[in-house]
């Protein structure tokens, strides 16, 4: 648990990159869930790890509260800001990890986790989630995944090799086994998964900002490199592209379950 919490504090710093250069969910993935879960307006919502709203925001349309909460108040501010900008008051944010879920946050028609259970303690998290579902109530986590995906596109493995030579090579959450096996491990049922594609194109400020939102490319971790460092991932993916334009394949996934 002090791990993870340690790896998570990683994120401190990157609220403003990832508000501007993390892509959105995709309207299929949010409509696909809302289908799947027989979403109608009512109920509430909690969103796990919500860091900036990427996730809560869309969702939230679909209930009469939406819940977020994160153990990073840089990321809480942010999303706080964009509820006072959009006065969309049916939005609660609460600094809380979310193995400290209790019965104090109420009951929920859904809980949702967009590219952040992978940080948590996982059984811990699906149990606690499970108690303060509804019966009928779900879990859906979703994610993309990273910017550079497997590394096989040239773009990629350029921005890879750059981010090798500054960074190293560090951790990045908890990549024991599946999210599904331990789902079909717990309490949850009924479990439906799937994939929706798209491609993306980023230019290379996107690129670098996207990389400053990240735990392992945290712009803080340069120590006053950072001029360097984004000068020389500019000058690598030029060589690669001279028109500074590419192509991210983007993959949504979904694994949603019920309390029955």
């Amino acid at each position: 648990m002090k791990d993870l919490l340690h790896f998570r504090e990683r994120f401190d710093g990157t609220a403003y990159y990832y508000l501007k250069y993390r892509g959105q969910y995709s309207s299929e993935l949010i409509k696909t869930i809302a289908e799947i879960c027989g979403l109608d307006g009512k109920g509430r919502l909690l969103d796990l790890g919500c860091g900036t709203g990427k996730l809560t925001f869309p969702m939230a349309n679909y209930f009469e509260e939406a819940v977020g909460i994160d153990i990073s108040s840089d990321m809480l501010q942010s999303a706080q800001s964009q509820t006072e900008l959009l006065n969309a008051k049916k939005m609660k944010w609460v600094r809380m990890a979310s193995e400290n879920l209790d019965p104090s946050l109420g009951t929920f028609r859904l809980i949702t986790s967009g590219d952040a259970f992978h940080w948590m303690d996982r059984e811990k998290v699906l149990q606690l989630c499970y108690d303060r579902l509804v019966e009928g109530g779900a879990i859906a986590l979703v994610g993309q995944g990273h910017m550079l995906g497997d590394r096989s596109l040239p773009w990629q493995k350029a921005v890879q090799r750059v981010i090798d030579r500054y960074f190293g090579h560090s951790a990045d959450g908890n990549f024991g086994a599946p999210h599904e096996v331990l789902i079909r491990q717990s309490s949850f049922q009924s479990m439906t998964t799937g994939k929706i594609h798209s491609v993306r194109k980023r230019d290379i400020q996107s690129i670098i900002g996207y990389l400053y939102s990240t735990s392992t490319c945290n712009k803080a971790q340069l120590a006053g490199r950072s001029l360097q460092f984004e000068r020389e991932l500019h000058d690598t993916l030029q060589s690669v592209d001279a028109a500074g334009i590419f192509e991210e394949p983007v993959t949504d996934y979904y694994i949603i379950a019920f309390k029955k």
